[in-house]
């Protein structure tokens, strides 16, 4: 069932992306402080450095890059 399977994929992508998001809670944690400290001028590029190294970490602890 189409239904089903596509249920099935929306579980392992959010159980992969758990796992990639709990390894990285420091990194997590300076950028959403850093977005929420510039909420007012946030924008494209706004706390790059921030968002570099929580993407990195992602990407190590997934084993994957994107």
């Amino acid at each position: 069932m189409p239904g089903q399977q596509q249920a099935g994929r929306a579980q392992r992508l959010v159980l992969t992306l758990e796992k990639g998001l709990s390894g990285c809670a420091k990194e997590a944690t300076a950028y959403g402080k850093c977005i929420s400290a510039n909420i007012e001028i946030v924008g494209k590029h706004a706390c790059q450095p921030q968002f570099q190294s929580f993407k990195a970490c992602v990407q190590r602890t997934m084993g994957r890059k994107w």
